[in-house]
């Protein structure tokens, strides 16, 4: 039986500050913050019944939308989905279970009697099957943030909110954006990578500012005020996407910077396709990276920067496929060859969607014994001729998604 709730009020308070996330950036040892017992805003919220030796709820996290002008500047209450949450009673934790898509989670027959105390913990740790991320501290003690509240068995409004102002809903947004990107690859990809882990900190910068360390599938979100990255979406999942391609894929880019330049084309490669990665889970051609009282616009499919478009967006240093170039012009191939036919561009006949791009990636381009036929190592060139030659996009289309950016690709060769 579900019942269903109608709560107007929004009463907060937190009753664990040590263990949440301070202006300063600072923590205190616990990485644990009491979202209180209080109403949380929940409207039209349908509970499954967790009858008299059961606990139920939702856990949800405060988001901060933004568009292409940056943060809207709400604050928007949204589903946690696939997270952990743990049951615990007499300091010992009795059961676990995930949420699932609308943030609700419920624990049937727990064997403790009705109206006993107990405290249900949500954990920013995410899964889609053996898919797996956790967002954690990225100094000693090494914690996974959580939120939790005090219960009691047969209660089956549980509500936990993980607050912007704590800290905790930055690492539960970065969750969910990990578990966005599950539900859209994983059916496309086989076996389950290892677990990748996010680390981050509200106040803590990382030399990289946000970076993938393929070594230990661990992922760093800047968190440095002048350029806070753990409500930036597609930068988490530009991020996450090295992690894709080095588990799934392959890429051959060396790393290092390279933003705002022409990079050689291995390392154009890995970075345009993180992007359109990105662009891929969201299903959005618009890439947004806020700083403090700025942002940075770029438009994958028209190739622009805040709206803008620059010389080197066309071609190669040299002229030739080993030239240097920029990554907007492989994300933007990448992204013509995944998104629907537009009257806009008459030009693109490709349309691959989600299950050919990835076909292509994981299936084709993974193997290192693939012809390289551009520049060494893996470029924008064997991405099309995998095209032409794999997924059997005539040559012409093909030719025309190089055309369009001055890319010196020549189609049509044999493959």
């Amino acid at each position: 039986m579900l019942r269903l709730l109608l709560i107007l009020g929004v009463v907060l308070s937190s009753g664990c500050e040590d263990g949440s996330v301070g202006s300063d950036g600072g923590r205190g040892d616990t990485g644990v913050a009491d979202s209180g017992s209080g109403d949380t805003g929940i409207i039209d919220a349908s509970f499954p019944d967790a009858g008299s030796e059961g606990v139920g709820g939702i856990v949800r996290y405060e988001d901060r939308p933004y568009d292409s002008g940056g943060f809207t500047g709400e604050i928007v209450p949204t589903a946690a989905r696939g997270v952990a949450v743990e049951l615990w009673t007499d300091g010992a934790e009795v059961a676990r279970t995930r949420t699932d898509d609308a943030g609700l989670f419920v624990f049937l027959d727990t064997g403790i009697g009705p109206g006993a105390a107990v405290t249900v913990r949500a954990l920013a740790d995410t899964a889609v099957g053996d898919h797996h991320a956790r967002v954690q501290t990225p100094r000693t003690p090494v914690q996974t943030y959580a939120v939790e509240v005090p219960a009691r068995v047969g209660d089956g409004d549980v509500q936990l909110l993980a607050r912007y102002e704590d800290g905790l809903g930055g690492a539960f947004n970065i969750a969910d954006a990990a578990y966005r990107a599950f539900v859209v690859y994983s059916p496309h990809v086989g076996a389950a990578g290892p677990t990748v882990t996010f680390a981050w900190e509200r106040g803590y910068a990382f030399p990289c500012s946000s970076c993938y360390d393929d070594e230990d599938d661990e992922i760093s979100i800047g968190g440095q005020f002048d350029d806070t990255d753990e409500y930036d979406d597609d930068i988490v999942l530009h991020e996450l996407g090295h992690y894709f391609v080095e588990r799934y894929s392959r890429d051959t880019s060396p790393g290092g910077s390279h933003r705002d330049r022409q990079v050689t084309p291995e390392h154009a490669y890995g970075e345009g396709l993180a992007y359109f990665f990105a662009a891929m889970i969201d299903a959005s051609e618009v890439i947004v990276d806020t700083y403090e009282g700025s942002l940075r616009v770029t438009d994958i499919e028209r190739v622009t920067l805040g709206g803008a478009t620059h010389d080197d967006f066309l071609g190669t240093s040299t002229g030739g496929l080993g030239g240097d170039l920029r990554e907007e012009i492989v994300a933007g191939v990448l992204w013509d060859a995944f998104d629907p036919a537009s009257g806009d561009e008459a030009f693109d006949g490709v349309a691959l969607g989600v299950a050919g791009q990835l076909e292509l990636l994981v299936d084709v381009l993974s193997d290192p014994r693939a012809t390289d036929y551009g520049a060494t190592g893996v470029d924008l060139a064997d991405f099309l001729h995998a095209l032409e030659c794999s997924a059997g996009v005539p040559a012409a289309d093909v030719q025309a998604l190089a055309d369009d950016r001055a890319f010196p690709y020549v189609a049509g060769g044999g493959c």
